[in-house]
């Protein structure tokens, strides 16, 4: 079949995992999310539809390591849970019959534990946890992880990654930006220690490495890890571009994609996620530049939507692989249309962060488009 769009459409084989196309589904959180962390059925059927509609890769967002520091309304997986192994497995399941390879996002809020709970007074009420003591703009006092905490918590993201696989995700991503844990130890914004885990970017970079070293020991050399940076938290107080650049050649070793999104929730949600005033693509800038630097394949994404300006990013080697996450739920079977020549069908994002973003982060609200 000849494609209008040839690079979008090529299929890209990492380790011994071959993608259908470089066009993948970003993660999204749940909709249904149980008391428990299980994935509801609502959600399984979201991850589906986005399979069903093209997408090379879908991750499922976002699975919490460590509930006893981390107590996230989110996903868990945890087999003294009941249920819990067999509903990411159905969810897995449900994504690789349609041929996307299903992927899990494995995560720690940190200091933001709880951000996603509807009972916000719980939430100020939990102990929350981060690189170094301090206290949150909103008041919330935070104390620094011990280092037996530490061990216990990279320990964590090794044990679920082997569930992740038992259960029958064949990829995962490792979130390390957008103001989680693992980007407060990376952000001198966050962290002021003074032990082997502050100061220097390489010890900044200590606790990223022994997490994806736990991960890799766990799912064995040939499974997918995608690794999720902010390729600059574009705040004078965090890392810049330069110091993105240095920390995606520290962590290549251990990671077979590097996915290099921008921002933190906490000061830059707006360049995360880029509203209807930025210019599709804005973010692209920060992959292309640390593409230059490693030799792992390198995914962009950021308000992307239009297929001409996906395929020359492609195609100049700018990113191999784009993602998107509220264009496909504006249209689900955007691929598709991009692969069977019908993109004048698309229904566009129009990127104004109401129904997706706006209607469900913090308040847990079913996900919606305008």
């Amino acid at each position: 079949m000849e494609f209008k769009y040839p690079n979008l459409c090529k299929p890209i084989t990492v380790g011994r995992t071959t993608f259908r196309n470089r066009m993948w589904s970003a993660p999204m959180g749940g909709t249904d999310i149980a008391n428990d962390g299980c994935i509801g059925p609502k959600s399984t059927a979201f991850y589906e539809m986005r399979s069903k509609g093209g997408a090379g890769a879908v991750t499922v967002s976002e699975c919490m390591v460590h509930p006893a520091t981390d107590g996230s309304h989110a996903y868990h997986l945890d087999e003294s849970i009941l249920n819990s192994l067999a509903c990411a497995t159905y969810t897995a399941d449900a994504i690789r019959r349609h041929g996307g390879i299903p992927s899990l996002e494995l995560s720690h809020s940190g200091m933001y534990a709880g951000t996603y709970m509807t009972d916000k007074s719980k939430q100020k009420s939990m102990h929350q946890w981060g690189p170094s003591d301090t206290v949150r703009p909103d008041g919330v006092e935070v104390k620094a992880l011990t280092k037996e905490m530490i061990d216990e918590i990279v320990a964590s993201y090794g044990h679920v990654a082997g569930l992740a696989k038992r259960a029958g995700f064949e990829m995962l991503m490792i979130h390390c930006g957008h103001g989680w844990l693992i980007n407060q130890f990376l952000s001198p914004m966050f962290n002021k220690r003074t032990d082997e885990y502050g100061g220097s970017l390489e010890n900044r970079c200590r606790l990223a490495i022994e997490v994806l070293k736990a991960v890799r020991e766990a799912v064995g050399p040939f499974f997918p890890i995608e690794a999720r940076i902010s390729g600059s938290e574009l705040v004078p107080e965090g890392y810049d571009l330069e110091e993105g650049v240095r920390i995606a050649q520290m962590i290549e070793p251990y990671v077979d994609i590097i996915h290099v999104s921008a921002g933190t929730y906490q000061r830059s949600f707006g360049d995360t996620h880029p509203s209807m005033f930025k210019d599709h693509g804005c973010n692209v800038y920060l992959a292309a530049e640390i593409k230059k630097h490693v030799s792992k394949p390198v995914a962009t994404l950021g308000g992307l939507g239009d297929p001409a300006q996906m395929e020359e990013i492609i195609a100049s080697g700018k990113a191999d692989v784009v993602e998107m996450a509220r264009g496909l739920i504006a249209d689900p079977n955007w691929v598709n249309k991009v692969q069977y020549g019908e993109e004048e069908l698309i229904r566009k994002c129009i990127s104004c962060n109401v129904g997706c973003a706006g209607n469900r982060i913090g308040v847990n609200r079913p996900i919606r488009c305008t």
